[in-house]
């Protein structure tokens, strides 16, 4: 008999990931039993543990696909409240290939939170055959049981941080920063596809653009770090860092996909974006606007904006400047209308309604 579920992966993200801003546990299963189960049977599930309304759809339909999402993620609520954590947030989605659910929550003691995974992926398969109110009873008096285990250990540092992230030119930009804040008389540490190094010297050779890389970084004691963020070290690790004071964002194109669960330019998009949610309030967002993908990355970033573009008359120049942001723009164009001088203070190329 084929199994009715089977983790593919339980993965713990020690920093801010693609599913929150903080350390999370994403849970992968293979669903085949729940595809291939009765109709009635997913409602009554559906209506036992909480969703009533729920449309299980036929067996083997993208619907049953995303009815089974909806259950797993209840499921993981459910169990969760029976085992005292209150108001955990839990997000689902349909896995990179048909008949894998992904479940995904933060965590703040990492072995709770690897036994609450390990629960819902073994009350998946429990609630096809038996009661899910007893089921869910079980389950949650083992994870109430399991050793708590560690605290996230992810540093929010007092210094200034830069990541750098985008599909071409991370590790130009990120040393031209490095550079500018050398210029300044700062000590930089700054980590990236070619090492980690402090000022001009290597510390460590190799690709370090995920957390680690800003882990030994941050170790350098600088006066600013500036942090290449690849999308592989997001999607296996999480970032490196709680915050950042600036993100910068250079571009998104296709490259590497088929990797990772990442089958689309969207998809990377949504990955390159993670560094632009976890920016302070009060730092900036550096983006590429002639790029549509990350100037929509202005929808979710929680910093200010500062837009670049080859185009001193885009329009979302305009409107980051209405917004209080910052929008510099190339001067080589033959073809310019006026506006008005520089507010002082401001970069030069920033101009108010340019």
């Amino acid at each position: 008999m084929a199994e009715v579920v089977r983790i593919v992966e339980l993965r713990v993200l020690d920093g801010p990931n693609l599913y929150f801003p903080r350390p999370a546990v994403k849970l992968t299963m293979e669903v085949g039993g729940w595809l291939r189960a009765g109709e009635d049977r997913i409602a009554s599930i559906g209506r036992a543990i909480g969703i009533p309304e729920l449309d299980p759809g036929a067996p083997g339909s993208d619907q049953r696909q995303r009815a089974t999402v909806r259950i797993a993620v209840q499921l993981t609520r459910r169990i969760a409240t029976a085992a005292g954590t209150r108001r955990l947030a839990v997000r689902g989605r349909s896995g990179p290939e048909f008949g894998r659910v992904i479940v995904v929550f933060p965590w703040r003691r990492r072995g709770a939170a690897e036994a609450l995974a390990g629960a819902v992926a073994t009350g998946m398969a429990a609630i096809v055959r038996r009661s899910p109110d007893r089921v869910i009873a079980e389950l949650a008096y083992e994870v109430a049981a399991a050793d708590p285990g560690a605290e996230p250990a992810l540093p929010d540092p007092d210094i200034p941080v830069i990541q750098v992230s985008g599909t071409n030119g991370k590790t130009t930009t990120t040393r031209l920063i490095a550079h500018m804040v050398m210029t300044a008389g700062k000590r930089v540490a700054f980590s990236s596809t070619d090492g980690v190094y402090r000022n001009d010297r290597l510390v460590k050779k190799g690709d370090y653009s995920g957390f680690g890389g800003a882990a030994i970084a941050l170790a350098q004691h600088p006066d600013v770090a500036v942090l290449e963020t690849a999308r592989g070290g997001i999607l296996l690790r999480g970032i490196g860092v709680a915050h950042n004071d600036v993100a910068v964002v250079t571009n998104v194109s296709a490259d590497h996909l088929h990797l990772q669960g990442i089958s689309t330019v969207d998809q990377l998009a949504e990955v390159k974006a993670t560094v632009t949610r976890i920016t302070r309030k009060k730092g900036w967002v550096v983006l590429n606007a002639d790029d549509p993908r990350v100037l929509a990355m202005r929808r979710v970033a929680s910093g200010r904006p500062w837009l670049f573009s080859m185009d001193p008359r885009h329009p979302a120049l305009r409107e980051a400047l209405a917004d209080g942001g910052r929008a510099p723009a190339s001067r080589g164009s033959t073809r310019r209308t006026r506006s008005p001088q520089p507010r002082p203070g401001w970069p030069r190329g920033c101009r108010r309604g340019a």
